[in-house]
């Protein structure tokens, strides 16, 4: 599941989202628009805090 995705679903804010993981609420903002790539410290934090509904892998684009 894509991050925008589960925080729409949880209706769940950035800076909420931001909070829990320890980040700004600018670099969810960008982690959701798919500008900027979590690293691997964060990327455990968010696939905790959505208890693994989102994953590193559903940061990666796949071509079909």
């Amino acid at each position: 599941m894509k991050l925008a995705d589960y925080l729409e679903q949880e209706a769940v804010s950035d800076a909420e989202f931001a909070r829990l993981i320890g980040v700004k609420r600018q670099a969810v903002h960008r982690y959701r628009r798919g500008t900027r790539f979590p690293d691997r410290k964060i990327l455990s934090k968010i696939q905790t805090v959505t208890n693994g509904s989102v994953t590193a892998n559903d940061f990666v684009e796949t071509a079909e």
